[in-house]
């Protein structure tokens, strides 16, 4: 049965005035506390959780009991249809943020019969707020509603809106509910009444995923709510809002606002890791890194202070503090707190372990962490485990792990990445099965980057297998890939060495180019300078060869090249016949390398254009260094030349010198100096110098047929050995110069040495048989007077003195020889004395002295 309005009018009038000091609670959001939503962050980290929540009560929730049965609450939207994100744990539970929005607002104190009979709308909305106040919102919400239409100016309008919107949401009529929270906040604008409003339009909007509409929402509940507690959740949810909308400037200031908030604060560390974060996206390492210290000293719960700790890690690893980073790291594991951060902590201290190459730690701290890992972080510490055996030198290790990984978590990014580091540890054995394997590894379709480089492992291992024609065109290939610029210009090279092995000269000279024009400060650039131009030369394209030898010791004049660019520079020189320029180049090689190398050959092609040039006094030098340099390759070309440049500037001693020297390290080379053998042997002849004469002609006749000798080798030879005493040699050797000679003079000549090395042979009879052959061919002349001395030193050995001195005589009468005539007469006299004719000899004396005053004899006269 319904009441008259005096009767509604009489029990509002005693509900009102008991109501002077009551204290009632202030509404809360009747959905979901609002969901966090994940935002795009340099690293991934976790989001608040809000679990479900009853709906909220009513702002006058007191334990009056209720004249009808009232419809239970329902949520704006169903909690089970919004997606819940994982939650941080650094944020407060829903409990908290209740306990927050349980602030009360108190009602103004209650007005007297009197009072409200002079105010109608007073009066008005005591009947209202009677009504709600015992919970009868079905009677309550048509009287709100008459007093705001009526009392369009009052003051209590800003309390009606409110209340009436709670009627509606306790009567389920939700769209009007929101409605009226929705003129309250915009025609009335401020207040507390507002803020409560605005509070709870947010909440919805958040639940809904409308953080646009909510983020103005929150912010007009933290502007005129009073309570210190609903200004900072209010505030916090703002800032959430305006992050989820990319307004992320202005959510760093609310988060500050937040963080700044004193006394007691459930949202501080959030608001501080989110600000951290933020710096973080914004390259802000030292300010990020200064907030996660800080965290990971004061934060309230160990999961937030592991993953401060951690992040702290991160950035000082990234500041290159790594004892710091280390520090970190095992603090963040000493915590031992629940949730993910500890095995990250794990992960990243082997990261800053693996980066400072402590390789033989990474496996350490892998034994301490395998219990502790989850199948979050364990790919991960397994690539890097793997990793670190094939650092060590232990690659059969790291297969077992690769392929284990591969296995497990075939399809997580360390899996992709640990299938292109088992070729790495495949290419460090050698192992044969590299190239298949790195075929089959193309076929799973990797990036570019992984492919290029799974490519360059191919090519060097079928270079190793020698396989040089798939090489070169697979290293041909790859200079035109993704390959960072060093190993492209390895390519080009190697390209071109393989070619080389080929003998594909022009593939070669292709890929050298290449290099070349690509890569001109590449460090193997001179080497492909160097390798092109020796292919020129070998082409016959000696230009071309000189231009890159020149670019070589223009450009890179520091380079091990350039000693043989310039040694091979003027070989090419001197193939052109260039050879004043040759010898320009090879001085200057010895200028700059005098002692490398290369000097001996250089010194010796300076030598050889001296010589052909015929400057054998100039040439001397430099052939003799070349010779000491470089006596195995040198020795014997640098000796024969100074040879012939000692022989063409008449020093037989020092041709002598160097001849017995050459023939004396192998006796087979006098073949190459029986000329040098002979002009020596008749420098010395010529001197009266017999020993060397009879030792020079000896090593020519020795090794020449008899029949190719010269005549006059014979002759001077037989009076080389006669004037030594080796009359038997002196024989034969005559015998020889007879044997080919016909002229009457040249036999008479020869019998003369013939007769003379028979006599030293006590052969008289002979000897005169000679010389009497002689005396036939030449009856006069120098050679009839030198056979009649001959007789005369016959007849003296035979003792026949008379007989000699007549024959020495007979050369005074008949020749008048400042030479042979005195010493005829010399040695007449000295045969009359052997004689005992005095007379006779004193008148020979006699005769050679009145001749040839200036005389010298050989013998005493005395007595």
């Amino acid at each position: 049965m319904r009441l008259r309005p005096w009767q509604i009018l009489t029990c509002s009038i005693y509900f009102v005035s008991n109501l002077q000091s009551q204290e009632v609670r202030r509404a809360l959001p009747v959905t979901p506390t609002p969901e966090s939503v994940p935002r795009a962050q340099p690293v991934p980290r976790a989001q608040p959780f809000y679990p479900e929540q009853p709906t909220g009560s009513s702002i006058l929730d007191e334990n009056v009991p209720s004249a009808q049965r009232v419809e239970p609450r329902h949520p704006i939207e169903n909690a089970v249809d919004a997606k819940t994100s994982a939650g941080t744990p650094a944020e407060p539970d829903a409990k908290t943020r209740d306990e927050a929005d349980q602030d009360e607002i108190r009602l103004a104190p209650g007005q007297a019969p009197s009072a409200q009979n002079a105010d109608p709308g007073k009066a008005e909305l005591a009947i209202a707020d009677g009504l709600y106040i015992r919970k009868l919102y079905d009677l309550a919400a048509p009287e709100y509603e008459k007093y705001l239409g009526q009392f369009l100016t009052d003051s209590g309008r800003s309390s009606a809106m409110y209340r009436l919107a709670d009627c509606y949401t306790s009567l389920g009529q939700e769209q009007a509910a929101l409605n009226t929270y929705r003129m309250l906040v915009d025609e009335v604008g401020t207040g507390e009444f507002v803020g409560s409003a605005a509070f709870r339009l947010g909440s919805r909007e958040f639940d809904k995923k409308n953080f646009q509409s909510a983020a103005p929402l929150y912010d007009k509940a933290y502007v005129n709510a009073k309570s210190p507690e609903i200004k900072l959740t209010a505030r916090y949810y703002e800032a959430k809002c305006l992050e989820l909308t990319g307004k992320k400037a202005d959510a760093a200031a609310a988060y500050g606002d937040v963080a700044k908030f004193p006394g007691k604060n459930p949202y501080r560390d959030a608001a501080r890791l989110s600000l951290a974060y933020y710096a973080l996206e914004n390259n802000q390492k030292q300010q990020a890194f200064d907030i996660f210290c800080q965290l990971g000293i004061d934060a309230v719960k160990p999961p937030v202070k592991a993953e401060a700790l951690t992040r702290a890690g991160i950035l000082a690893a990234d500041l290159k503090q790594k004892d710091k980073a280390d520090q970190f790291f095992k603090n963040a594991i000493a915590l031992n707190a629940d949730g993910k951060w500890k095995q990250i902590a794990e992960l990243e201290q082997m990261k800053l372990q693996y980066e400072g190459d402590k390789f033989s730690q990474v496996l350490d701290s892998y034994a301490k962490s395998t219990n502790s890992l989850g199948d979050e972080t364990r790919p991960s510490v397994m690539l890097l485990v793997a990793n670190s055996y094939r650092q060590l030198g232990k690659p059969q290790k790291a297969l077992e792990l690769y392929n284990q990984l591969i296995r497990i978590y075939s399809n997580t990014p360390e899996a992709y990445d640990a299938r292109y580091q088992r070729l790495v540890a495949l290419d460090a054995i050698k192992d044969p099965s590299l190239v298949a394997e790195v075929d089959f590894y193309l076929v799973t379709g990797p990036s570019r980057d992984r492919a290029d480089k799974a490519k360059l492992l191919k090519a060097q291992m079928l270079f190793q297998q020698r396989r040089f024609e798939p090489a070169a065109r697979l290293y041909l290939e790859l200079t035109n890939s993704s390959l960072a610029e060093t190993y492209k210009a390895d390519c080009y090279y190697a390209a071109g060495f393989s070619f080389v092995q080929l003998n594909d000269n022009q593939s070669a000279i292709h890929a050298f180019t290449g290099l070349i024009d690509k890569f001109p400060k590449y460090r193997m650039t001179s080497k492909a300078l160097l390798k092109r131009a020796l292919l020129f030369q070998e082409a016959k394209n000696l230009p071309a060869a000189v231009n890159d030898f020149n670019k070589i010791i223009a450009d890179y004049p520091a380079s091990p090249e350039t000693e043989t660019a310039l040694l091979q520079k003027g070989l090419t020189l001197g193939q052109q016949a260039d050879y004043q320029q040759m010898t320009a180049t090879f001085r200057e090689l010895l200028k700059i390398y005098p002692n490398g190398p290369a000097s001996a050959q250089a010194n010796y092609w300076i030598g050889w254009a001296d010589f052909e040039g015929k400057h054998y006094e100039d040439a001397i030098a430099p052939l003799s260094k070349a010779r000491d340099l470089n006596p195995d390759e040198f020795a014997e070309k640098t000796t024969l030349r100074l040879i012939l440049c000692y022989q063409n500037l008449h020093k037989k001693s020092q041709a002598a010198k160097e001849v017995d020297t050459f023939i004396q390290k192998d006796p087979q080379r006098i073949s190459m100096v029986l000329d040098v053998c002979r002009w020596l042997g008749s420098e010395f002849y010529n001197e009266n110098s017999f020993e060397p004469a009879v030792k020079y002609f000896g090593l020519m006749i020795k090794n020449t047929e008899p029949a190719k000798v010269d005549n006059g080798i014979w002759l001077n030879y037989a009076k080389s050995l006669n004037n030594l005493k080796n009359y038997q040699d002196a024989a034969v050797a005559i015998n020889h110069y007879l044997e080919s000679t016909t002229d009457p003079a040249n036999r008479a000549q020869g019998f003369l040495v013939l007769s003379s090395a028979q006599l030293g042979t006590k052969d008289p009879d002979a000897a005169t048989k000679s010389a009497e052959q002689a005396l036939s061919l030449q009856p006069e002349g120098r050679l009839n007077a030198d056979a009649r001395m001959l007789i005369g030193d016959i007849e003296s050995a035979r003792g026949n003195y008379e007989n000699a001195a007549r024959s020495y005589m007979s050369v005074a009468l008949l020749y008048e020889d400042p030479d042979v005539t005195p010493r005829a007469l010399e040695r007449a006299y000295e045969a009359f004395q052997k004689a005992g004719n005095e007379p006779q000899a004193t008148k020979t004396l006699s005769e050679l002295k009145a001749r040839f005053p200036d005389y010298t004899m050989k013998v005493s006269t005395a007595g």
